[in-house]
């Protein structure tokens, strides 16, 4: 003879609180996409935020190979690019596709500031200028030098600034984007 359970009557209020949670267990992975795409800093540039940071999204990436090592600097001064002189630093890996968006915050309560952004392919931490792109704030035309703080510097946004810088890469003699419209 089998030995049979009776099945407990299943109430409406069950069902609905296996679903909340459910819908509850759920949430903590989305948020934590959602971060992750954002970067390290993601709650620097979350709604409400009132410290200053940018939201940077970068373009024109080569291909989805290596990281992105982001840097923001003081832009009062000249040193823009000097080792060791940065006030943030962090990398991100390369999305596997489109443009990538990343919080940056700027800490230090300057007046200006400039970002650099390295795409480091073979993620060794140094740059190559005939393999890696990079780029940097305002976007100028860019050549074999290191751009003047001037052109690279921009003012503190009052909370969360937005931005978006282009990678370049060496091609032959020149340094550009990859694609002509952007």
């Amino acid at each position: 003879m089998k030995n049979r359970c009776p099945k407990a009557p299943v109430s409406a209020l069950a069902v609905f609180a296996a679903a909340v949670a459910a819908v509850s267990a759920a949430a903590p992975v989305a948020s934590a996409h959602a971060a992750a795409s954002l970067g390290p800093h993601a709650e620097r540039c979350a709604p409400g935020a009132t410290d200053p940071a940018v939201q940077l999204t970068i373009t024109g990436f080569k291909d989805r190979e290596g990281q992105l090592r982001i840097k923001a600097f003081n832009g009062e001064g000249d040193d823009f690019l000097k080792s060791g002189k940065y006030l943030v630093k962090f990398d991100v890996p390369v999305s596997s596709s489109g443009d990538m968006t990343v919080c940056v915050p700027l800490p230090g309560g300057h007046a200006r500031y400039a970002i650099s952004v390295l795409h480091d392919r073979d993620m060794d931490g140094k740059t190559d200028l005939w393999s890696d792109g990079f780029g940097v704030s305002n976007n100028p035309k860019l050549k074999f030098s290191k751009p003047k703080p001037g052109e690279v510097a921009f003012a503190a946004p009052q909370a969360v600034g937005v931005m978006r810088i282009v990678l370049n890469y060496v091609s032959g003699l020149n340094v550009g984007p990859i694609r002509k419209s952007e």
